[in-house]
């Protein structure tokens, strides 16, 4: 049906007459009678009457106006609808971030989206690497930040910074040795608490210290951060994280890190989309702002280990 013959039968409808609309619309008469016709042949009912003292709608075209109006209505406000999401987006972006970049991040960027958008709402999820890449292909979120992730058929990457390793030790006495320099080799003679292998962060260690020769004694695995920084406290081991993981201990004092040394080592941070979701305003919106982050933080670099992506 034609949506545009519709609107012309709404506005005869709403004049009375044939003339005054199309006068009104800057048609000819005749050129607006023809239009109304092709619709009655294409509904297969006469949806007008003429009578003297202008035209009126049969039931038939009483019971069209009735059924069209709300759906010409909608039409007619999408491109005021677009114009409005582009000046002001709206609606809910989810994004799944590691426990590391959601302290680093998490607060600043809900806040700074809720000063520039206030009308966007961004859902922050947050687990290991690998649990956030199973999210991201469920389609449970929009985006998310990865570390060491790569390009795949399903998931476009887009580097965002690369963040330094070190090593995490008790600040307490422990009844092992902290060697004297943080390379694999002397990584490999503690004790460890590390992620589990779903981890990007695992899978570089594990590469390196096979590339170094060497292997790690992981004495447990723990997938929550919280918990594995405790352990360490606690002095059950050491572990490799990235420095903004554990900045609330650093100024503490329950925990020091040293940066890893020959080699240096670092985990790669990307944001994450799936290939196939449609990307909307407030999604472009949120990926901008992340960037400006990131690339804020790197100016810090002493502060928080990042770099420019490698």
């Amino acid at each position: 049906m034609d949506l545009r013959r519709l609107e012309l039968l709404m506005q005869v409808s709403a004049f009375g007459s044939f003339s005054k609309a199309a006068t009104v619309l800057g048609i000819a008469q005749p050129a607006l009678g023809r239009q109304i016709q092709k619709l009655e042949e294409e509904c297969g009912l006469r949806l007008l009457y003429r009578h003297g003292r202008g035209i009126s709608l049969t039931p038939e075209g009483l019971a069209l106006i009735e059924r069209a109006s709300p759906l010409v209505r909608q039409l007619a406000a999408i491109p005021a609808d677009l114009q409005s999401e582009r000046d002001s987006p709206h609606g809910l972006v989810t994004v799944g971030l590691t426990p590391t970049v959601c302290n680093l991040i998490g607060m600043r960027l809900i806040a700074g989206l809720r000063e520039t958008h206030p009308n966007l709402q961004v859902n922050v999820v947050s687990g290991y690497s690998g649990y956030v890449h199973e999210w991201l292909i469920d389609g449970r979120l929009d985006m998310a930040i990865l570390h060491d992730a790569r390009r795949s058929s399903t998931v476009a990457v887009d580097p965002l910074a690369a963040a330094e390793l070190f090593l995490v030790t008790p600040a307490a006495a422990t009844n092992f040795a902290i060697p004297d320099e943080t390379t694999l080799a002397g990584v490999a003679q503690i004790p460890l608490v590390l992620p589990t292998r779903n981890h990007g962060l695992r899978r570089t260690l594990e590469y390196a210290a096979g590339k170094e020769g060497v292997t790690l004694d992981v004495q447990y695995e723990v997938d929550t951060l919280e918990l594995l920084k405790e352990m360490v406290v606690a002095g059950l081991g050491c572990t490799v994280l990235a420095k903004p993981a554990v900045l609330g201990e650093l100024a503490a004092a329950t925990l020091h890190a040293r940066a890893l040394a020959r080699p240096q080592l670092h985990t790669r941070l990307v944001l994450a989309t799936a290939v196939h979701r449609p990307v909307t305003h407030g999604i472009r919106i949120v990926e901008l702002a992340i960037k400006a982050l990131f690339t804020k933080l790197i100016e810090q670099h002493d502060q928080y280990g990042l770099s420019l992506p490698q």
